[in-house]
């Protein structure tokens, strides 16, 4: 059964970013379901909103939040872990496969994802490659601007409130 979510869509011709109301599949044996608590807006979604696509795009690739689902594969991370998603690959130098690009159905198509992630939702599906397990026990409204630093699979966060 899949998990409702929020996503902020581009869509494929130059119009407004549209909210939709979609169901995410569960997640695949190398993939997570994350509720998010904070997303960034990062430089590089300006671009991709100013060029042409080939369809719909969900944007966004830093957030934190938890998993609310692992598939059978992932080892990292568990449900009810406090993680990061982001763009960069946790340890691209040992992976032994690519990472899963997550793919979700929008009103008007397929939409596919600008890094392979998307955090502009209330909710992601994000391949475990693309997800950190952060480190501290903290309360969700203090996530709201952080910076990553990955060192060898693990987030040290930098809190502003």
């Amino acid at each position: 059964m899949g998990t409702q979510a929020r996503v902020v869509v581009l869509p494929q011709e130059q119009e407004p970013l549209r909210v939709e109301e979609i169901n995410l599949p569960d997640p695949g044996p190398t993939q997570v379901i994350v509720k998010q608590f904070a997303s960034g807006i990062c430089h590089s979604q300006l671009h991709q909103m100013h060029r042409p696509r080939r369809g719909p795009v969900i944007l966004g690739h830093e957030s934190t939040g938890v998993v609310l689902k692992a598939g059978s594969e992932v080892s990292h991370v568990k449900e009810g872990d406090m993680v990061l998603v982001t763009w960069v690959r946790r340890d691209s130098a040992n992976a032994k496969e690519r990472p899963v690009r997550a793919t979700v159905e929008v009103s008007d198509g397929t939409a596919t994802t600008g890094e392979g992630v998307f955090t502009w939702a209330d909710h992601t599906l994000a391949d475990q490659q693309y997800v950190v397990k952060g480190d501290l026990d903290l309360d969700s409204m203090v996530t709201a601007r952080y910076k990553i630093d990955q060192i060898k699979g693990r987030a040290i966060l930098e809190f502003e409130a």
